[in-house]
């Protein structure tokens, strides 16, 4: 069955024979039963001659009333072919002659199934001949021939009867039964070879105009559907079939220009892409240089100053004759203004580039970080390096430094963290930094999916940082509580 479901050809092939068999089947049958019909109307005819013959030749022998006679034409007609019983009966249905005489003087019984075909009609009315079964089980075809009662019979019989007897033949029907079954079997093998001729020309037929060019539109959409875009089908004709497969055809084509558009336009996206990472590399690359610009000048120039002018109000302070203490106060003061600027200065230099990140790497860097950061607000903080990492390319470490200190600074900001965990796992192909807090964890809706949310922007900035080395950036919910950020930044052109 699973091979019929799938073979259109075969499922057509089925039909026009069911519908062959559907057609032919009973015109076969009403072919036989008129035949039949013609060959027991061709029988009765035959019998009522037979009949006839058989009373012509009685005649002279009943006037006569020569039993000898009758007894001999009675087993003639007995050896007949196909002659199955016959009786010469009186009115009486006395049996007056049979074969052999065998059933000479045997009444039969008029009410038995044997008779009843013919006696259950009124005498006017009861046919000459008619179908029965005999004793055995087989169809007999039987006449009844009346002997009517003449002038020349009045000797014998009464007047006023109006027939003498009736001969009685009993013919078999097997042969002519025989003949039209062998007359059926040969239709019907006539009717099956000519539903398989008919349902192979059919079958080549429908293959040629119809199945033939669908199984070819198939064939194209299946190497269409698995990506051959350049499949078509072969259009033969200008009829369904054929509008089915341009139909296809120009799909296809349509499909594939559309392809090669968005290709050509994923490919101009692609490219730039790569300009942007590539602009936004050099933007973040020449920031942190300005950074580390700005941070020495400031470390160099303003804190030496400042340093100068410190020196020198401790020389005034010493130098000044009068009022000393006034003086002291004045000087003391300006000193601690000094001292604490000298201070603000320092702190400025290290959020605009912490000289130990260039000095000693990012491990040491984080580590500061997390000293002077968290420690101040209350929140323990733990470093996990992982060993000792080898030394980073500066645009790696600068990238993940600044993208830590801004996680560190929304915990700091929203998280109301006790406890931050900070991971750091270097392999041959990148670098994974991972920040885990414990504090109330992202809010409904991911910050860098709301406008308006508090940290969306530090979140986009760092996921451009992470996408302007072609490294990643995920910002996670911790499970009972808690936010993750996980970064990884490749080396060595390592993919992830």
């Amino acid at each position: 069955m699973k091979f019929v479901s799938r073979s259109l050809r075969l499922k057509v092939s089925l039909g026009v024979g069911l519908v062959l068999i559907l057609l032919l089947a009973p015109f076969n049958w009403l072919q036989y039963r008129w035949q039949r019909r013609v060959a027991i109307a061709d029988l009765s005819q035959l019998a009522a001659t037979s009949g006839a013959v058989a009373e012509h030749s009685l005649e002279g022998a009943m006037l006569s009333n020569n039993r000898p006679a009758i007894q001999t034409i009675i087993d003639s007609v007995a050896q007949a072919p196909d002659v199955r019983a016959v009786y010469l009966l009186n009115t009486k249905a006395v049996v007056a002659a049979s074969p052999g005489g065998k059933f000479n003087g045997q009444q039969l019984d008029q009410r038995s199934g044997v008779c009843r075909g013919c006696h259950q009609f009124p005498p006017e009315s009861r046919p000459l001949s008619v179908v029965e079964t005999g004793a055995a089980g087989q169809q007999v075809f039987r006449t009844m021939t009346p002997i009517a009662n003449r002038p020349a019979c009045e000797g014998c019989h009464a007047a006023q009867d109006r027939l003498n007897g009736v001969l009685y033949v009993d013919f078999s029907m097997a042969g002519l039964d025989d003949r039209l079954e062998r007359g059926l079997r040969t239709v019907l093998l006539a009717s099956a070879a000519l539903i398989v001729l008919a349902g192979l020309a059919i079958y080549a037929l429908l293959s040629w105009l119809v199945i033939t060019p669908m199984e070819q539109v198939a064939r194209a959409l299946h190497r269409f559907g698995r990506g051959e875009r350049a499949a078509r089908a072969l259009v033969r004709s200008e009829d369904e079939v054929g509008m089915l497969g341009g139909g296809f055809n120009e799909m296809a084509s349509t499909i594939q220009a559309q392809e090669v558009c968005a290709e050509q336009l994923y490919a101009e996206l692609e490219a730039r892409d790569a300009v942007r990472r590539q602009l936004l590399g050099r933007l973040t690359t020449a920031h942190e240089e300005e950074r580390r610009y700005l941070a020495r000048e400031l470390h160099d120039e303003l804190g030496q100053l400042l340093t100068g002018l410190s020196l020198h109000l401790k020389l005034a302070r010493q130098a000044c004759p009068d009022d000393m203490a006034k003086a002291t106060d004045h000087l003391n003061r300006a000193s601690a203004l000094i001292g604490e600027t000298i201070e603000q200065s320092h702190r400025l230099i290290t959020d605009l580039r912490p000289p130990v990140l260039d000095d000693y790497g990012l491990i040491p860097a984080l580590r500061e970080e997390l000293e002077h950061r968290l420690a101040p607000v209350g929140v323990a903080a733990r470093l996990d390096a992982g060993g000792h990492p080898a030394a980073l390319p500066p645009e790696i470490a600068t990238a993940a430094f600044r993208i830590a200190q801004e996680a560190i600074t929304n915990v700091i900001r929203h998280a109301n963290a006790r406890q931050v965990d900070v991971a750091v796992q270097q392999t041959a192909t990148g670098l994974t930094v991972t920040i885990d807090d414990d504090g109330v964890g992202l809010p409904d809706e991911e910050p860098a999916r709301v406008p308006d949310a508090q940290g969306a922007l530090g979140i986009l900035g760092m996921q451009e940082r992470a996408d302007a080395l072609g490294g990643c950036l995920e910002v996670t919910r911790r499970s009972p509580c808690g936010t993750r950020v996980k970064l990884w930044l490749p080396l060595d052109g390592g993919a992830r």
